[in-house]
C-alpha cells in the first residue's frame, strides 16, 4: 500500500510564482519520493507582488509582507520547514527565515553549492535566470561562499522576455531558442556548468547548448524536499 507515513515531516510550499512552477514542483516531489509520499501544504499565491520590478519593497508593491504571511499559515498548517519554488524571491529569504519557528529550505543556497561541486573551486557557474538575479546579487554571493564564480549571459533582456512569453503563452520554440543562444553565450563565457536558476525555465527540455553541464534549481530543491521530509525529526 503507498501513500505518505505519519512520521515523514511536512513540508510548506510558499507556491503561485508562478502557478506552472509550483505544480512542476509538486510533480517533482510525487515522482522523487517513490512508493512513500511526503506531505505537503500549498500556499498558491498568485497574488505575490512581482519579485522582479524595480519598486520592490516600496510600499503594496513590497514582495516580503505578502510572502511572510505564507510562511506564518504554513507553518501555522503544520509544515515543519518551507520551501519557495522562486529563485529571486529568495532574496526575502532573510526576512521570511525572522519570521518563523521552521527552516527554509533555501534553493539559491542548495543550488550553488551543488554547483560548485561539480564546477570545482574557482570554477565559473552560468546563472540562466532573471536579469534581476544579477542586479540583486543572490546568486553571485551564494556561488562565492561556496568558493565559485557566478557569471551571466551578456543579453539579459532577452531572458527577461523569455520568462514573459512562458508566463503569457507558455513554452514554445522561440523561448527554447532564447535559452539555448543565452547558454551558448556562457559557455564561450568559460561557464560549463550551468544553473537553470528560473523555474520558468525548468518547465522547458532540450533548451542549453549540449556542451553544457545543466543543474536545474527545481531538482535540487525537490531532492532537499525528499531528504528533509524523510530524515528523522
Amino acid at each position: 500500500m503507498t501513500g505518505y507515513r505519519t512520521e515523514y515531516r511536512t513540508v510548506g510550499i510558499l507556491g503561485g510564482m508562478g502557478p506552472e512552477a509550483t505544480m512542476d514542483l509538486m510533480d517533482r516531489v510525487v515522482s522523487a519520493a517513490g512508493d512513500d509520499q511526503v506531505p505537503l501544504v500549498v500556499d498558491m499565491n498568485t497574488k505575490v507582488p512581482s519579485r522582479i520590478s524595480a519598486d520592490c519593497n516600496v510600499g503594496d508593491m513590497d514582495p516580503a509582507p505578502v510572502l511572510v504571511a505564507m510562511a506564518k499559515r504554513m507553518q501555522a498548517a503544520g509544515a515543519a520547514a518551507l520551501v519557495m519554488p522562486c529563485n529571486l524571491a529568495h532574496q526575502f529569504a532573510g526576512e521570511i527565515a525572522a519570521a518563523v519557528d521552521i527552516p527554509l529550505l533555501d534553493m539559491v543556497v542548495l543550488t550553488s553549492r551543488a554547483a560548485v561541486e561539480v564546477a570545482g573551486q574557482g570554477g565559473k557557474v552560468g546563472i540562466l535566470g532573471s536579469p534581476a538575479l544579477q542586479d540583486t546579487g543572490i546568486f553571485d554571493a551564494a556561488v562565492a561562499a561556496a568558493g565559485g564564480q557566478a557569471v551571466y549571459p551578456d543579453d539579459q533582456a532577452m531572458l527577461l522576455d523569455a520568462i514573459r512569453e512562458i508566463k503569457t503563452r507558455g513554452v514554445n520554440p522561440y523561448v527554447r531558442d532564447k535559452l539555448v543562444s543565452a547558454s551558448h553565450n556562457l559557455l564561450w563565457q568559460g561557464a560549463q556548468v550551468q544553473l537553470v536558476a528560473c523555474t520558468e525555465f525548468s518547465l522547458l527540455e532540450r533548451a542549453m547548448d549540449p556542451g553544457a553541464i545543466k543543474i536545474d534549481a527545481l531538482d535540487v530543491l525537490v531532492r532537499a524536499i525528499v531528504d528533509f521530509s524523510k530524515s528523522a525529526a
